[in-house]
C-alpha cells in the first residue's frame, strides 16, 4: 500500500478536477485526499513524496510498434539527418565496419526534411558505398526502401519487373530496378533479412520499453505480429518480457495475415494479462502521401495518372472484413487517403463488429466534410497521430495539389461528430514523446517553424482534449475506459508525473515539459 502525496493529481474525468493525494494497493487506486490520508495512517502505508509534481494517468500511446522501435533505437537511424550528404556519409561510415557477408539495415531516411534536395535514395547513391555489402535504406514513413544492386541481385530483382499487390517496383526509363520499392514490394527486400531469435525479439522490446518509461509512457498499442517470427513467438516474447518486475501495458493488433495463426494459437496464449492482451485485425488500406502512394479521391500533383495505391481489391477487403467478422474481431484500418476512407466506410456499415466493439480508424488525415457524415453512428474510434500534421505541414499540401481535401487533421471535427479519438505516435516514425503529439494537436504549427503559421486552426484541440488522447481516449480504443486512462477508484494505479502544469504554461511551451516519474502498477520504472 502507497500514499502518494504532494502532488497535484489531475483525474481526466473532467475539465479542472484534481486530488491532492491518491492511495493505492496491489496496483489499484483505492482511495483519495482525506480518506487515503486516513487509510494510509491506520495501515502505515509507504509514503512517496512527488516534490509538487504533476499527475496524470499513465500516458497511453494508441498505436506504435515497439519491437520497430526497438530497433530504431538500435540500428543507425537517419532521422535526425539534414542533407542527403550527410545521411550517405553515415551510411558508408557503418558499411565500412561490416564483416565480410554481413547486410547493412538503415533506418528513418526522411526526403521531406532535406536541405539539399527531395529524393529517396536509389542505387546510384548506395552502390558507391558498397558493391558487395547489400544496403537496406527504409523511409522514415515504414512503405518505401531503397536498396543498392547486390541487394537487387541477392533478391532476384529483373528488367521491366512488375510488382501485383499493394505495392510498386520503381524502375528506370530503360525498365531496369531503381532500387526503390514502395508498400508491399518494401517486404521482397525486408524479408529476406534473418528472423530475430526470442532472445532478440526480448533485448528489442526491453530496449523499447525503457526509452518509453523516460517519455512518461505507461503503456502502448502496437502492431508488431507479423514482422518478425509469427504471431505466436511473438506474443510468447512479449509474455515473457512485460510482467509485474517489468510492467508496461501492451495492446497488441493482430496483421490480418496472422489471422489464421491466431485462429490456431492455443487460448492461454490469447487470455489477457494485466501486461499483455490482443486486440483487433489490422489491415493496411492504402500507402502514404510521402511514398505517394495513399489512395486519393484526386490525383497527386503533377502526377495525372496517380491516385495512390489501393492495397486490395474492393472484393479483397470485404472479404478480409468478413473473415475478422466470423472470427468475432474488429478491424483496425490503416487508411491515409480521403478515398480509402470512403471505400472502407462502405464495407465497415455492411458488416458491423459485434455489439461492444469498435473498428479503429489508424491515421485518417485527409477527409472530406460528407465522409464523416457517411460515418454518422458507425461504433468506431479514431487513432491519430497529432505530429503526423506538424511533420507533414506544409509539403503534403504540395504534394497533393491545391484539391487537397479540406479536413485536413481534422481532429476536432471528428470529435464534435461523436467519435473518440486516441493519441499515438506510430513510432519509430515520430518520436513517441506525447508532449510533441500534445502541442501539436492545441498549436497546430509544424516542426519546421514551431511559432510560425497554424494550420487548419480550426481543427485545434484545448489542452484537456490533448491530454485525453493519451489516457481516457486511449483507454476507449482499447475498451478499458472502467479501468484505465483516468484516476478513478479502482483503476489502475499507473501515474505520469510531470515537471510543469499543462493547464498554467503557455501552449508553444507544452512541448518542453519534461517527465519526472513514470509508475506502472504502482511501481516507479522511471524517476530523473
Amino acid at each position: 500500500m502507497k500514499l502518494w502525496k504532494n502532488g497535484t493529481f489531475y483525474t481526466m474525468n473532467k475539465p479542472g478536477e484534481t486530488a491532492a493525494c491518491v492511495l493505492t494497493d496491489h496496483g489499484k487506486i483505492i482511495a483519495f485526499d482525506e480518506q487515503a490520508q486516513t487509510i494510509a495512517h491506520e495501515q502505515k502505508a509507504e509514503s512517496v513524496d512527488l516534490q509538487s509534481g504533476i499527475v496524470f494517468p499513465g500516458f497511453v500511446d494508441s498505436h506504435l510498434h515497439l519491437l520497430w522501435y526497438g530497433q530504431a533505437l538500435d540500428r543507425l537511424n537517419l532521422s535526425g539527418y539534414k542533407t542527403k550528404k550527410a545521411c550517405l556519409m553515415a551510411i558508408a561510415e557503418r558499411s565500412a565496419n561490416l564483416k565480410d557477408g554481413e547486410w547493412l539495415f538503415v533506418e528513418g531516411y526522411d526526403d521531406n526534411n532535406l536541405s539539399d534536395g527531395d529524393q529517396l535514395l536509389t542505387r546510384e547513391d548506395l552502390d558507391p558505398i558498397s558493391d558487395t555489402h547489400p544496403i537496406l535504406v527504409r523511409r522514415i514513413d515504414y512503405h518505401t526502401v531503397s536498396v543498392n544492386t547486390p541487394f537487387i541481385n541477392k533478391i532476384g530483382l529483373t528488367r521491366h519487373q512488375i510488382f501485383a499487390g499493394g505495392g510498386m517496383i520503381d524502375l528506370d526509363s530503360a525498365g531496369f530496378p531503381t532500387g526503390i520499392l514502395r508498400d508491399e514490394a518494401s517486404m521482397l527486400a525486408i524479408e529476406r533479412f534473418p528472423t530475430e531469435s526470442t532472445a532478440e525479439l526480448e533485448r528489442l522490446l526491453k530496449i523499447a520499453v525503457q526509452d518509453l518509461w523516460k517519455k512518461g509512457l505507461t503503456g502502448a498499442h502496437s502492431e508488431d505480429l507479423h514482422y518478425f517470427n509469427g504471431l505466436e513467438g511473438t506474443v510468447q516474447a512479449f509474455r515473457h518480457v512485460l510482467c509485474e518486475q517489468f510492467p508496461f501495458r501492451a495492446h497488441l493488433l493482430v496483421h490480418h495475415k496472422e489471422l489464421n495463426a491466431y485462429l490456431n494459437t492455443p487460448e492461454s496464449l490469447k487470455m489477457a494479462s494485466d501486461f499483455v492482451e490482443l486486440g483487433a485485425m489490422k489491415i493496411f488500406y492504402d500507402g502514404t502521401v510521402g511514398s505517394h502512394t495513399a489512395f486519393m479521391t484526386q490525383h497527386y500533383e503533377g502526377e495525372p495518372n496517380n491516385y495512390g495505391l489501393q492495397f486490395h481489391s474492393d472484393k479483397e477487403f470485404e472479404e478480409l472484413v468478413r473473415q475478422a467478422r466470423a472470427a468475432k474481431l474488429p478491424v483496425a484500418v490503416h487508411m491515409i487517403g480521403d478515398r480509402a476512407f470512403q471505400n472502407v466506410i462502405r464495407v465497415l456499415k455492411k458488416y458491423p463488429p459485434l455489439l461492444g466493439q469498435k473498428d479503429r480508424m489508424i491515421h485518417t488525415p485527409w477527409l472530406r466534410p460528407t465522409m464523416l457524415d457517411e460515418a454518422h453512428g458507425m461504433p468506431l474510434v479514431f487513432d491519430i497521430q497529432p505530429q503526423f500534421m506538424s511533420s507533414d505541414m506544409p509539403w503534403a499540401l504540395n504534394v497533393l495539389g491545391p484539391d487537397y481535401p479540406p479536413l485536413a487533421f481534422a481532429w476536432k471535427t471528428i470529435q464534435d461528430s461523436g467519435f473518440t479519438i486516441a493519441g499515438g505516435s506510430d513510432a519509430p516514425i515520430e518520436l513517441p514523446n506525447p508532449m510533441l503529439g500534445i502541442h501539436a494537436a492545441v498549436t497546430r504549427t509544424c516542426r519546421a517553424d514551431l511559432n510560425g503559421k497554424r494550420y487548419f486552426p480550426k481543427e485545434a484541440l484545448n489542452v484537456f482534449e490533448a491530454i485525453a488522447l493519451y489516457t481516457s481516449g486511449s483507454a476507449d480504443a482499447c475498451k478499458h475506459s472502467d479501468s484505465r486512462g483516468t484516476i478513478s477508484i479502482g483503476n489502475v494505479a499507473d501515474f505520469t508525473v510531470l515537471d510543469q502544469d499543462p493547464f498554467q504554461i503557455d501552449t508553444a511551451d507544452l512541448r518542453d515539459i519534461k517527465v519526472r516519474k513514470t509508475i506502472v502498477n504502482e511501481r516507479i520504472v522511471f524517476e530523473q
